[in-house]
This record gives C-alpha cells, sequence and structure tokens, in this order.
C-alpha cells in the first residue's frame, strides 16, 4: 500500500496496472480506498503527478463518503412505495393488466406500474423485470428532458448545440469529452437546480480541462450558489438510485 500526502492528510492507495489501458484513472469506493487504475508503461512518478493534480477531488471523494446519506433500502416495486422524480418523491401504485412486460407511466401526481399477474409477487425474478421497466422510463425521460435545459446556458458560455449524450456513466455525473457533454440519467431523481449544476459544470470543461480558478469563476457567473448545489450532491447523490 503506497501513500499520498495532501497536507497533513496521508491517503493510502494501490496502483491496479492494466494492459491496454492508455490513460490514468482514479476511484475511491464506499470503504474510502483509493485506487489507481494505470497503463503498464506508466511510472510511479507519472502516477504521482496525476493524483497532485486531483488532489481537490480526492479530498471531495474521501469527506464527501464519510458524510454522505445512506443508500435507501432496496425497493420490491409493490403499491405504496415511493419514487424519486425531478427532487419529489410520487406514490407507487402497481396493477394487474394485461402486459407481456411491467411498463411504468406517470400522470404528475403518482406512478403506475402495470404488471403481469406472473410479476405481481415479490420475487427475485418479478422484482428485476419491475426494476427494469423503472429504469428504462426514467432513462427516457432523462434523454428527452435533461439536453433541454442546455440552450439556456450554452449561448452564456459562448457555445451553440453542443451534443449532450445522457447514458450509465460509472462514479460520476457528468464528463466533458470531445465537445461532447455526457450526463448520467440518475441526475433525472435529482432537482432540477441540482440537474443545471452539473451541466454547467460540464460546459464550463469546453473552456477548461482543470478544476482552475477561471473554471470556478465561470460556473459562479452561471450558478452564484454552485457550492451549495455540489455540497447536496456529494451528500445526497447516494440516495439518487431506484
Amino acid at each position: 500500500m503506497r501513500e499520498h500526502h495532501i497536507g497533513q492528510t496521508v491517503v493510502p492507495y494501490e496502483i491496479d496496472w492494466v494492459e491496454d489501458r492508455e490513460t490514468i484513472g482514479l476511484s475511491v469506493d464506499q470503504s474510502l480506498e483509493l485506487t489507481v487504475r494505470a497503463p503498464m508503461t506508466a511510472t510511479v512518478s507519472e502516477v504521482e503527478e496525476v493524483l497532485t493534480s486531483r488532489q481537490e477531488w480526492i479530498l471531495e471523494k474521501l469527506y464527501g463518503l464519510k458524510e454522505q446519506s445512506e443508500p435507501p433500502y432496496p425497493k420490491e416495486y409493490l403499491s405504496g412505495e415511493k419514487l424519486p422524480y425531478r427532487g419529489r418523491e410520487y406514490h407507487l401504485d402497481v396493477v394487474e393488466a394485461d402486459v407481456s412486460e411491467p411498463r411504468l407511466s406517470f400522470d404528475g401526481l403518482e406512478f403506475t406500474l402495470e404488471v403481469h399477474h406472473l410479476d405481481a409477487p415479490a420475487d427475485h425474478v418479478s422484482i428485476r423485470r419491475k426494476r427494469q421497466a423503472v429504469v428504462d422510463w426514467y432513462l427516457r425521460r432523462a434523454k428527452e428532458e435533461l439536453p433541454e435545459r442546455c440552450p439556456r446556458y450554452e449561448a452564456k458560455l459562448g457555445l451553440t448545440d453542443v451534443p449532450i449524450d445522457v447514458c450509465e456513466i460509472d462514479g460520476r455525473w457528468g464528463e466533458y469529452e470531445s465537445g461532447t457533454v455526457r450526463l448520467n440519467w440518475r441526475l433525472i431523481l435529482a432537482p432540477v437546480r441540482i440537474q443545471d449544476y452539473v451541466l454547467v459544470h460540464e460546459l464550463a470543461h469546453a473552456a477548461y480541462d482543470e478544476h482552475s480558478e477561471g473554471f470556478w469563476n465561470t460556473v459562479g457567473t452561471l450558478i452564484p450558489d454552485y457550492e451549495d448545489r455540489r455540497k447536496w450532491l456529494r451528500l445526497n447523490g447516494n440516495t439518487l438510485t431506484v
């Protein structure tokens, strides 16, 4: 186990050397262990350089994991449970219907999950089928709604027609790469103000690669209370799950 020093904070870490990997990546799991995945050709000095450049991110992850809310208890997708959407929770009503696959709908007041009678019990297979229907609904809504929030901000940053890709992103809420913003579909569960913070954060990377002073000034120009929104996401991100 190696150690990286950030001021008085000692951060133990392990290096996982990976064949065919081209970049050095970092991850922090729920046990607060830092893992570095590096190409076989990378040196320890190069790893340390990356750790130094990502110190702010490392501290945020370590302290955030200690403070953040516990994830909700796993759902069985039964009537009476609640599903989150845009920062609020709505009642779930499960009804038997003439459907081959579970199907979720939302009328603005509550969610309705139509299921075949064989999917009504809370066994492992039916729970998995119902969860997939729920995830599919959220993914569709996220792909429809999240990109619609982009134009109001991109013009203020001197950008136009930035591609927005909504998908599954492991361990991150968003990323900017090669002119495209990628957003985690789970953001559709969060309040709109949090969605906007992540979107602006990634759009700002069009001008700044690193989280420099100029980067945060740009974010702050569009989202003056970005620190509060970033803290909310750090503390509550664990609850954005279905």
